[in-house]
């Protein structure tokens, strides 16, 4: 992959990768600012923001003519907020690249955020807020990042609180857009048909005026907590459980080991966790792992929604494909078949212009460099099951697991975590 990268006088990073036998270009811009810069005070700001900047802008007045400006291109524009970045990006046929790259401009730099607007969106963030709570198997993904980072934003739903919600305000949206919104904070990565001359010089029309300015700093991530368990007792058919473990951070040596050890754990139907808990023994339709790496810290999870009555045996038989992979070496077959899974995943990403620029802008803004395909697939290859096997014993032991369940109370009170005779439990609400 062949990129070209210009840094403008504020701090704004650029970079472009020319894809000629492509026929769309895609943009991403990605902002260094998510709910991690948040206090309790104003958690839900940088979600609703996100929100609200398609309401209106100072070149398209009314989310239609936003919206209407893209589709009418036959592209699509949208956004989303994080923990620890908030991303906009817009993909469309590559002769309409100028028009993405001015919509998403005017979104960063020229929101309305007029008080009619505001107050309606906060019926709908709210709304949002509300579905997050009443759906068990968003809700459980919450509680474990509660107990992994107690009482810090990177533990608490992103789009935040209601109290706060209805609170906002033009000004208050503003301060949060200036703190956070800082142009060496700004990455804009731009793949496609496109002339990368030419990307630079719009590029630095559109984001070059803004004045540079001291980054926020934010609160280091905290020790997981004392609290080892959360329940929620719910009127539901399933349960839903989350087993969870924190990791590393996004640069930390052991990163790709513990990939690795998730793909061979609960990645794709081939995976140890489909094949034992559904194939098998057909304890779950869906059971699954995913890692997570901050800028200083990470976490691992395996989740499954489960019979109630059932949620022991499931836990039982998770952490005992974790056991495995602490006990046995992976056969070299599978440690074969897993580094191509890997490898093919990355691949394939790179084949669509959306994939190359979100590549490019989000390894420059948390690594501040670009690592070619080439060289994760050196860094893959280079992984053996020792490696597999000593990431396993080393942070996926069973007494730094933490659990959280939602479900029927009868059925999760008899859960218990491993290797602890008296646990601290949380009941949430």
């Amino acid at each position: 992959m062949e990129y070209e990268k210009r840094v403008l006088p504020n701090g704004v990073r650029v970079l472009v990768s020319e894809m000629p036998e492509a026929r769309s270009a895609s943009l991403s811009v990605f902002v260094g600012a998510g709910s991690r810069l948040e206090d309790r005070r104003n958690a839900g700001t940088g979600h609703f923001l996100e929100h609200i900047v398609f309401k209106g802008t100072a070149k398209r007045p009314t989310a239609a003519e936003i919206s209407q400006e893209i589709e009418s291109k036959g592209g699509v524009v949208n956004a989303a907020t994080d923990k620890e970045v908030t991303v906009f990006w817009s993909r469309v046929p590559a002769r309409h690249w100028r028009v993405a790259l001015d919509v998403v401009a005017d979104l960063i730099h020229a929101p309305m955020l007029r008080p009619g607007d505001v107050e309606m969106e906060k019926r709908v963030v709210i709304e949002e807020l509300r579905m997050y709570r009443d759906q068990p198997q968003d809700r459980v993904h919450t509680l474990i990042d509660e107990l992994l980072y107690p009482r810090h934003p990177l533990g608490w739903e992103v789009a935040g609180r209601e109290p706060v919600v209805n609170a906002l305000d033009g000004d208050r949206l503003r301060a949060f857009m200036r703190t956070g919104y800082v142009p060496s904070k700004i990455v804009v990565g731009v793949a496609g048909k496109v002339n990368a001359g030419e990307v630079f010089e719009a590029v630095a029309e559109l984001f070059g005026s803004s004045e540079s300015r001291t980054p926020p700093k934010v609160s280091p991530a905290p020790e997981a907590g004392g609290v080892r368990m959360k329940l929620l007792g719910r009127r539901t058919e399933q349960a839903h459980v989350c087993i969870g473990w924190r990791g590393v951070p996004q640069e930390h040596p052991d990163k790709y080991s513990l990939d690795m050890f998730n793909a061979i754990l609960g990645e794709g139907m081939s995976s140890r966790l489909f094949l034992e808990l559904r194939e098998k023994r057909a304890l779950a339709y869906d059971v699954h792992s995913y890692g997570t790496n901050y800028v200083d810290a990470g976490h691992h999870i395996i989740y499954a929604g489960v019979t109630p009555e059932r949620i022991s045996e499931v836990i039982d038989a998770a952490l005992a494909e974790v056991a495995r992979l602490r006990d046995e070496i992976v056969p070299a077959d599978e440690i074969d078949r897993v580094r191509d899974f890997n490898k093919g995943r990355l691949e394939l990403r790179m084949e669509d212009s959306r994939g190359v620029s979100n590549w490019l802008a989000g390894q420059e803004l948390f690594l501040d460099r670009v690592r070619s395909v080439e060289e994760v697939c050196a860094i893959i290859d280079s992984i053996s099951a020792e490696d597999v096997q000593r990431v396993a014993r080393k942070y996926l032991t069973p007494d730094r697991a933490y659990i959280a369940a939602v479900g029927p109370r009868a059925a999760i009170a008899k859960v218990a975590v491993p290797e602890a005779a008296v646990v601290d439990i949380e009941i949430a609400s």
